[in-house]
């Protein structure tokens, strides 16, 4: 017991009074700026396109191995275990401090201490603590009533706010599940691209519709949301939407509509899936009718190249197309399709991935049939022997916005931390330096300090919070 007394007691008290220090919750904070950096420039899972996420982990699965061991997935940093004992950490170092200033400012208040600069200058500081707190609450309580989710829209078609609406959707706990269905229109997308190809700038103009009303338009960007009856719209993506139309062997329209394509590592490339279940072509014997896929890339700037048999020699009937820029210049899809059983009677299918486990390729040489935007190709298939025909058409591409729209309750309590941030600083750094320099004036001419009533003198060390 001695020794716990004498060399335990001491040592502890002495970490926990350094731990408690606002220099040891600064040390926190910028870990976590360092966190939120980190988490800004890597994709992250639910808040990005997956699909970025997914290019993110094929690009660098050493580094995510590699940080995934040390607590850190770098997809998912706002829910990592490191994340989140460096925030526990952060709030109890200030929870002290803030509860520690709060005695001392109480017992001054009951004790009528004189309203000094000192006084104000404990109260600046504890507001500037106590407003990370409520920033937390606004957090949580905006993540506990709210939800949060993705959307990707094509350019002219119309998405609803509501659970079926979303590619991705996150409810709070505590959300009641009542979505507004508000329409939003997606009236067009326009992307401006640097020298270097880069996208400078991309912009979505929406038009939002309550009860069959148009109600606003706006244009939506990167930082510059909109926001209507509490929901806000947030540019995140986007990406390429070819139109394709498939005709089968009998001349009917069996698919028609727009395909949003996976962005690649750049915009120049788009890879997407077509599935027709419903081709409409009966096999004799066989009593399920034959149906149509295709893996699908999407070049918006095309260059034609030199095609390559496969020896090796020139093919001077056939052009390959590689991709180039990012602007839609000279567009071209090319199709590698595949007919057979698309296996959804097998369960839930990802709509981006193609499962050809009993499908057979309609090329001999494996290699994709190119379609220049406008134009048709005739594809042959043979039934018993028998030629065949049917037609996949490309009339026109388009453009997908990806947004996010998120319900946030805690805005209001975020802008109440901010108030109260402000006033710390401004108190601290302005008001308190002022009025020391008021008090040492009145001191230096001979008379006291007068403050409400009552002669200013100094105080004890004690009366106030323990000094950082």
């Amino acid at each position: 017991m001695a020794v716990i007394r004498t060399t335990v007691l001491p040592r502890a008290r002495r970490v926990w009074r350094i731990y408690t220090r606002m220099r040891t919750a600064i040390l926190f904070l910028f870990a976590i700026a360092g966190l939120v950096v980190v988490g800004s420039f890597v994709p992250q899972q639910d808040t990005s396109a997956q699909s970025k996420v997914d290019a993110f982990q094929n690009a660098h699965p050493a580094v995510i191995n590699l940080f995934q061991h040390m607590g850190l997935p770098l997809t998912e940093v706002f829910v990592s275990p490191v994340f989140l004992t460096v925030c526990g950490l952060l709030y109890g170092s200030l929870g002290a401090c803030v509860l520690r200033r709060a005695r001392a400012l109480i017992r001054r208040v009951r004790r009528h201490h004189p309203r000094t600069s000192q006084f104000w200058g404990e109260w600046g500081s504890w507001s500037f603590h106590a407003s990370f707190f409520v920033l937390l609450i606004a957090v949580l309580f905006g993540k506990l009533t709210g939800f949060q989710g993705l959307v990707e829209v094509t350019e002219g078609t119309v998405f609803s706010d509501s659970r079926g609406g979303y590619d991705q959707l996150q409810e709070g706990l505590l959300y009641n599940g009542d979505h507004s269905n508000v329409q939003m229109r997606l009236n067009s997308f326009h992307a401006t691209y640097q020298p270097n190809g880069v996208a400078a700038d991309y912009v979505s103009n929406v038009t939002l519709i309550d009860h069959g009303k148009e109600v606003q338009t706006a244009d939506i960007r990167v930082n510059d949301p909109m926001s209507y009856n509490g929901v806000s719209y947030y540019q995140q993506d986007y990406g390429w939407a070819p139109h394709i139309v498939v005709t089968n062997t009998a001349g009917t329209v069996v698919f028609d509509g727009y395909i949003q394509m996976l962005p690649g590592a750049t915009k120049a490339v788009g890879a997407g899936v077509l599935k027709v279940p419903d081709f409409g072509l009966k096999v004799p014997g066989n009593p399920q009718s034959v149906q149509m896929g295709a893996a699908i890339s999407v070049f918006p700037d095309a260059h034609p190249t030199a095609a390559l048999r496969a020896d090796g020699s020139l093919d001077t009937n056939a052009t390959q197309y590689v991709p180039g820029g990012e602007e839609a210049r000279f567009p071209v899809v090319e199709l590698k399709v595949y007919m057979g059983d698309l296996g959804l009677t097998r369960g839930p299918q990802n709509v981006n991935v193609l499962d050809t486990q009993n499908m057979v390729t309609l090329s001999q040489s494996g290699d994709p049939v190119p379609v220049v935007m406008g134009g048709t190709d005739t594809l042959p298939v043979f039934i018993n022997g028998k030629e065949e025909t049917f037609t996949v058409s490309f009339p026109d591409l388009r453009q997908f916005s990806l947004l996010m729209v998120k319900r946030d309750d805690g805005v209001p309590l975020v802008y109440v931390s901010f108030v109260m941030i402000m006033f710390g600083l401004l108190t601290k750094l302005y008001a308190r330096p002022l009025l020391e320099r008021r008090e040492r004036n009145q001191r230096e001419g001979g008379g006291d300090v007068e403050v409400t009533g009552k002669s200013a003198t100094p105080e004890p060390v004690g009366a106030g919070a323990a000094p950082d």
